[in-house]
């Protein structure tokens, strides 16, 4: 058997390219709105939740505090307060991920870090309502996919 071990408890290299290390924020309460056109949907309303994952590319990642967790639900509020015209529960899942692929709040720069969003969960709480939905839980998500040894 061989030592992997290092003194300062890093991972081995050999181990390092074989983890993935994220950080998942949330969850975010939403509510929002849309009218499902591909589906032959009127306009109606939801609840719901965002969780949001970055992965972990350097030493730290996303830095989750109270001033960088309020400025992402912020951004996700930003995009979920408006009508979602024309649109799927996928396609509002499309547009979270667009809506936070690559954005850096002010508030996150001072805790400086090393991280890529990894993924999106949308969670849609349906209700039991004339249009057929039922009283589940359901998650969207859009996510990178993991290519091992790249960031």
């Amino acid at each position: 058997m061989t030592d992997t071990s290092t003194t300062d408890n890093a991972p081995a290299p050999a181990e390092k390219q074989a983890l993935i290390r994220t950080v998942d924020v949330g969850p975010f309460g939403i509510y929002f709105t849309n009218v499902n056109r591909a589906m032959g949907l009127r306009a109606h309303s939801h609840t719901g939740s965002v969780i949001v994952v970055y992965d972990t590319i350097g030493r730290h990642g996303y830095p989750s505090f109270a001033t960088t967790n309020a400025a992402l639900e912020a951004r996700i509020h930003e995009l979920t307060r408006a009508v979602f015209k024309d649109a799927t529960n996928e396609d509002i899942a499309d547009r979270l991920w667009a809506h936070l692929n690559g954005y850096i709040a002010p508030e996150w720069e001072p805790w400086g870090g090393e991280y890529q969003l990894r993924a999106v969960h949308l969670d849609v709480i349906g209700v039991h309502d004339d249009i057929g939905h039922d009283n589940s839980t359901t998650r969207y998500t859009v996510a990178r996919p993991h290519q091992q040894g790249a960031h």
